[in-house]
């Protein structure tokens, strides 16, 4: 089966769990759809009497992931705009069987953006669109550090970020000096445990992405960046198994 008849059966399923729970919750005069939003999972539309669901997330998330996202826009609804993720807002999500977070989990898989910036300790972020100005790591300094600066490449491949950004960067080097920047090397080799770009993989998780098969666009020593359609994928290494690249 390809993975597009699998996500599209996922989706389908999810926006029924929607309809079912917005009808439980009084809701009725309210629909539930989807988008291609990449950074967060749902969101509750007031104007429209809406609640949204990100696609690409929801085919990599269980029920229980997209259950607790739903019941999340919900409870937004149920209390109204005013109240953002405040007390009242938090009250009634509990109360209606959410978790109460504001975000997903940390741990949750999420679509990676084609952009990869890595620090010189590597630590790592990604973006969907190129960045346009020199970033530094907040994970090794809350402040702007010229000496953790993010070295950022597209789909693995180290590309010209342009003039603005290249301008910056020179600004920061001649205000420091060259010996207080530092910024990553290009990506590393893969560790043994990785896999190499290009490698055609299988994701061997239970879930709805079971048996997908896709290509690897950046490797890393814990989890890979996979191309499957037209969606990049963070997918942990040890879910992963070299597939068989088809004959075109």
């Amino acid at each position: 089966m390809a993975a597009g008849t699998i996500a599209d059966m996922e989706m389908t399923a999810a926006l029924a769990l929607g309809r079912r729970l917005l009808r439980e919750h009084g809701l009725e005069h309210w629909s539930v759809t989807s988008d291609r939003a990449k950074t967060r999972a749902g969101v509750c539309r007031f104007a429209t009497r809406t609640i949204s669901l990100s696609a690409p997330l929801t085919r990599l998330h269980d029920e229980v992931e997209v259950r607790d996202t739903i019941l999340h826009e919900i409870a937004h609804a149920l209390v109204g705009p005013e109240h953002g993720h405040d007390a009242v807002w938090r009250s009634k999500a509990l109360d209606i069987g959410c978790s109460g977070d504001r975000t997903l989990d940390a741990d949750a898989p999420q679509v990676v953006g084609p952009w990869s910036g890595v620090c010189p300790d590597g630590h790592t972020y990604t973006r969907h669109r190129r960045p346009g100005r020199v970033l530094s790591c907040l994970a090794c300094n809350p402040e702007f550090d010229a000496s953790a600066l993010l070295t950022w490449t597209y789909q693995g491949r180290r590309v010209d970020m342009g003039d603005v950004y290249r301008e910056e960067l020179d600004s920061i080097v001649s205000r420091h000096g060259a010996s207080a920047v530092r910024q990553s090397a290009p990506p590393a080799p893969s560790a043994p445990t990785s896999f190499p770009i290009g490698a055609m993989v299988r994701i061997v998780a239970p879930g709805p992405m079971h048996g997908v098969v896709g290509e690897v666009e950046a490797a890393f020593s814990i989890r890979s960046q996979v191309r499957i359609g037209d969606e990049l994928y963070a997918v942990p290494n040890d879910v992963l198994e070299v597939a068989e690249r088809l004959a075109s």
